[in-house]
């Protein structure tokens, strides 16, 4: 009997396959039945080989001699003629059982059930490029996997040669991405005597995180000015910028803004007495608010990070959850923000099942459906859907309890939690109805009001049909967005006409402030990697793109964390990524094309080429080999001094020397050591102490021990040596010489005591 061979990414993906197509019958590594085999990836199995495998020096083996570390220097940069795929150890177990898989005369066609992004393509194309495998290949290509989705993805297999050229462009990449990883490294390292990571997506990742906080750092508030008439008429206008020219020129910044108080208070001296204002203009206009778009998983990341805090990485693995485990989500790793016209007669019946949730949603439900769903070019459109549409939930949604939802142990490890998977669920819930739902619309005034030779002006609004701010508010409410230091509020004006003369009863100065930038959040983070190309040249074939994949980016921003590049700093509930001083440092030693965009611009449209035929790999990596030689090259000659040795962290001054006092813990060691960094100073404390000991009966606790280092002495509760009780003593810290040896050690004084005198 010949078998059909699923290849799937997860073993849940595997299961649920299996399940559906028949397979029912569990093997070593694969399930069995009705025709089909399916197995799976265990994460990655196969990847490029390091660079050992090529000859060149092993990354364990650098720094074990200065020839090892010069050898490793010359050798730079690494560009292997033929690149080698290897099996990953942890996992090669569940390779030798696809292997055997694949090369079983059984077997007569593979079906890559793998993810359809890029990633997942060549992913799949390793394992079967280093198993050998020769048989035809066909690809299942499913938008969820709920039963229904797997049985039409399985009846409507495509070839897999359509993706080759996907697969030609992605594997340029990787070889790329490994060369210039590996060189510049190494190279960094080497140089500066560091262990220091670069990467075509990390490095700009992490300027954009440097950039910003030099901008915040290097902020100067400039105090100024605007005006606040109120109107007898019910409503106030303001003034804020001088467009006029009422005002000296050196009395104002660039922009226009009053930087001289006293002529402020003037001036609304002036209006004050003046009393009298005359409305210049009337303009009102009807407008209309498009409602937001589908969910793709970067603003999914953004609004869950906004809204509960949570990091990209736990909101991806909780959409993925939600998808694998709970059935309720589409694929979660897409970057577009539609859907595709076949499922545009879906919709209506979607959001129905949506309200059999319960709760707030059946409402909202019931008003977008007798209202009508708007279905145009923002929600459906063909051409903007490559491998995945925009996230909805599935038609499981039915009757879904949000309630019973609970992560798997793997899920929990990932950071995935029973609220996060209802409160990214929500999201997700609350973004299709609100995308469906009508445009908000509204009627927009704007009054100008003169006052002598300055004129005021104020905004007002009036909502005509909430549209998709009702079915909002319906839902949850809007979400508060944070106020434009500059903007006033509007307001809802009466009746009136232009030339109509309208009287203020006071004119107030409003002092302002300019205002930084804010430092990084992971939300806005995640929107600079996304909108990158927007910042260089050329850029436009980033757009909609940006650096980094919809599946990668929570990893990166992950790493500059792990690899001590950032940290976070929370400010109330809001937690703002920060530098450290050795992510400032890499940007500063960095050449400006190694975390520039521009770098990832240029291969995508190289990339792009490719797949379209119209460069050859070879091109484009001998292209890259020239890039990547000069920036070896500018790294070595750089005459750069930076270091990046830590400075170690001072616990106070030395109370014989004044030099650092540092900590020092052996690994696996209880006793804590406190001394002085200052050479020739032995002052030294230590927690298992054994005068103290025997004097106390208990050794000194940290604090004590770090209390007695910054002032040279502590005052601890003694036993008695005859009788009970205990009695005050005062320890100080002394040098003893034995040998010629010169130690640090204790005494211990008893304390007095006064007494009081009888009456």
């Amino acid at each position: 009997m010949g078998y059909k061979l699923c290849m799937t990414e997860k073993p849940s993906v595997a299961r649920d396959i299996a399940r559906v197509i028949g397979a029912t019958k569990r093997c070593d590594g694969y399930f069995e039945g009705n025709g089909y085999r399916v197995t799976w990836a265990v994460g990655h199995l196969v990847g490029l080989a390091e660079p050992d495998a090529y000859g060149y020096v092993p990354k364990e083996e650098m720094y074990k001699t200065e020839a090892n570390r010069q050898t490793a220097y010359d050798e730079l940069p690494l560009m292997p003629d033929e690149f080698q795929l290897v099996v990953i150890e942890s996992t090669k177990d569940q390779f030798e059982v696809i292997k055997n898989l694949l090369h079983d005369p059984e077997v007569t066609e593979v079906i890559n059930c793998g993810d359809m992004g890029p990633e997942g393509h060549i992913l799949q194309w390793f394992i079967r490029e280093k198993a050998g495998c020769a048989k035809p290949v066909r690809r299942f290509c499913a938008t969820s996997m709920t039963d229904e989705a797997i049985r039409q993805a399985m009846a409507n297999l495509r070839p897999e040669e359509e993706f080759a050229d996907i697969i030609k462009g992605e594997f340029c990449k990787k070889k790329a991405d490994w060369m210039l990883g590996m060189s510049l490294s190494r190279c960094a390292s080497i140089r500066h005597h560091a262990n220091i990571t670069v990467g075509r997506v990390q490095s700009p990742t992490l300027y954009f995180v440097v950039k910003r906080y030099l901008e915040v750092k290097n902020f100067k508030t400039t105090d100024y000015y605007g005006l606040e008439a109120g109107l007898t008429e019910g409503f106030s206008v303001f003034w804020n910028k001088d467009t006029e020219n009422v005002f000296p020129a050196k009395s104002k910044d660039d922009t226009g803004r009053l930087l001289n108080q006293a002529l402020a208070m003037e001036k609304a001296e002036e209006v004050k007495v003046a009393g009298a204002g005359e409305v210049v203009s009337v303009e009102t206009k009807k407008k209309g608010k498009e409602r937001p778009q589908l969910y793709d998983i970067t603003e999914l990341e953004r609004d869950a990070n906004r809204k509960f805090g949570y990091t990209a990485a736990q909101t991806l693995a909780t959409a993925q959850a939600l998808y694998e485990t709970q059935k309720v989500l589409s694929y979660p790793r897409t970057d577009s923000r539609y859907i595709t016209s076949d499922l545009e007669s879906y919709m209506p019946e979607r959001i129905r099942m949506i309200g059999t949730v319960g709760g707030v949603y059946k409402e909202a439900a019931d008003t977008l459906l007798s209202a009508g769903l708007k279905i145009d070019k923002r929600i459906v459109d063909d051409s903007k859907v490559t491998d995945h549409h925009a996230l909805i939930p599935t038609e499981k949604i039915e009757n879904f309890d949000l309630e019973r939802m609970q992560p798997t142990p793997e899920e929990k490890q990932k950071g995935v939690t029973a609220q996060s998977l209802k409160n990214v669920l929500g999201l997700v819930l609350n973004r299709m109805m609100v995308a469906f739902s009508q445009i908000y619309i509204y009627e927009a005034t704007s009054v100008a009001v003169r006052f002598g030779d300055i004129t005021f002006a104020a905004l007002g609004t009036r909502p005509l049909d909430m549209g998709w701010k009702g079915v909002e508010e319906q839902l949850a409410g809007k979400e508060v967005q944070e106020p434009d230091a500059e903007a006033d509020a509007e307001q809802i004006f009466p009746d009136f006409a232009k030339g109509q003369i309208v009287h203020a009863y006071d004119c107030k100065v409003k002092a302002k402030k300019t205002t930084p930038p804010k430092l990084h959040t992971e939300a806005t983070l995640l929107t600079a990697m996304e909108n990158a190309g927007a910042t260089i040249e050329n850029g436009a074939i980033l757009k909609g793109r940006g650096i980094g994949t919809q599946a990668t980016r929570a990893a990166i921003i992950e790493k500059l964390f792990s690899y001590g590049y950032c940290v976070q700093e929370k400010k109330g509930k809001t937690a703002y990524i920060v530098p450290t001083e050795t992510g400032l440092n890499i940007i500063r030693l960095l050449p400006e094309e190694l975390y520039s965009p521009k770098l990832t611009g240029d291969w995508e449209t190289k990339i792009a080429m490719i797949a379209e035929r119209k460069m050859t790999e070879d091109e484009f990596l001998s292209d890259f080999k020239d890039f990547l030689t000069a920036e070896v090259i500018k790294l070595k000659e750089s005459d750069l001094d930076i270091s990046f040795k830590k400075k170690a962290q001072s616990y106070g001054k030395c109370p014989w020397c004044g030099g650092d006092i540092l900590r020092y813990q052996k690994k696996g060691e209880k006793n804590v050591r406190f001394y002085c960094a200052e050479k020739g100073c032995h002052f030294c404390v230590d927690t298992d102490n054994p005068y103290v000991e025997a004097w106390t009966g208990k050794k000194l606790t940290e604090k004590q021990c770090q209390l007695l280092a910054e002032k040279g002495e502590i005052t601890l509760s003694c036993k008695r040596k005859a009788g009970s009780g205990t009695y005050k003593g005062k320890f100080t810290v002394f040098t003893k010489e034995v040998d010629g040896r010169v130690y640090t050690n204790l005494r211990c004084e008893p304390m007095k005591t006064t007494r009081r005198k009888s009456l």
